[in-house]
């Protein structure tokens, strides 16, 4: 198999849903990765959820294990993921395009902007004017969205190859659970690889809010006006994120954790805890580093 850009040699077959990264985890899916920097190699080995993998041929035969696997070899396993992916993004691979399903106790606005089809709105929802929402949105029950937000949009993901910029196709969707409110002028984005971007039950969002692609947030969290979560973000329950705070990519925040306003988040944040600053820290030590040098 090749294309005019990348040379692939199916090796051995098997069976996949879904397209994703060595690092991340994909219950209950059977995963397509690849591998270029021998690295990863553990972290391959040891995600379960991993059952074909993209590589060279020098590391197919450097490694034994990945004879348990299948396998596609490629000069630039990197290169032929996401062309593979773009490929499989253009069918209905992901998930299955449907009707548009919008409840009739919904009260969605004339002046909004619904997609053609791949949307559902459950019932008694607010959707004001100026609100566009995008195919691959599924919206439960009682949910408020505001004038000027954006539901579905594609995720920013671009790929450096050598010289060469491939952006990357968004194949996932948004899923807004029940009693999710949205305030004005909020983005959020759908999943690249054919993921899930959640709000969960009750979440709040304020105002110029930007939820990345993958991001996952969890029941009753609320996130303040001005905040930006970077891609693969996951919340977790009863969280509350302060003005302006940012969260870096592939970040986790544990339950009932506070980001103070203004925090620039680079690394996880275990449950229970409160960080402030840039970079941010465990509050009390940033309050002890502000007296240290007043």
């Amino acid at each position: 198999m090749c294309n005019n850009n990348t040379e692939w040699l199916l090796k051995s077959n098997c069976e996949f849903d879904t397209l994703g990264m060595a690092t991340s985890k994909y219950p209950d899916k059977k995963v397509l990765s690849f591998i270029s920097d021998e690295k990863y190699f553990n972290s391959i080995i040891n995600n379960k959820d991993i059952v074909g993998i993209i590589c060279t041929e020098e590391i197919y035969k450097r490694y034994d294990e990945l004879k348990n696997y299948g396998v596609i070899i490629a000069k630039d396993p990197k290169r032929a993921f996401f062309e593979i992916h773009n490929m499989l993004a253009k069918t209905e691979f992901y998930w299955k395009k449907f009707k548009n399903k919008i409840s009739e106790t919904s009260d969605v606005s004339n002046d909004a902007i619904i997609g053609e089809h791949s949307i559902e709105i459950g019932d008694n929802c607010i959707i004001e004017p100026g609100v566009v929402i995008h195919p691959g949105t599924i919206i439960g029950d009682n949910v408020i969205i505001r004038s000027g937000s954006q539901i579905g949009t594609s995720g920013f993901q671009f790929i450096k190859v050598k010289n060469d910029v491939i952006p990357v196709t968004t194949a996932g969707r948004v899923i807004i659970r029940d009693n999710v409110e949205i305030q004005h002028n909020c983005c959020i984005d759908r999943g690249v690889l054919g993921g899930d971007t959640v709000l969960d039950y009750n979440v709040k969002l304020d105002n110029f809010v930007h939820i990345a692609h993958d991001d996952y947030i969890g029941e009753r969290t609320f996130i303040t006006a001005g905040v930006k979560l970077s891609g693969r973000v996951v919340v977790g329950k009863d969280c509350w994120l302060g003005v302006n705070a940012t969260v870096s990519n592939g970040i986790n925040i544990g339950d009932n954790c506070r980001i103070s306003l203004g925090s620039v988040v680079t690394k996880d944040v275990p449950s229970g805890t409160t960080v402030t600053g840039n970079f941010a820290i465990e509050h009390s030590k940033f309050i002890e580093f502000i007296k240290s040098i007043r």
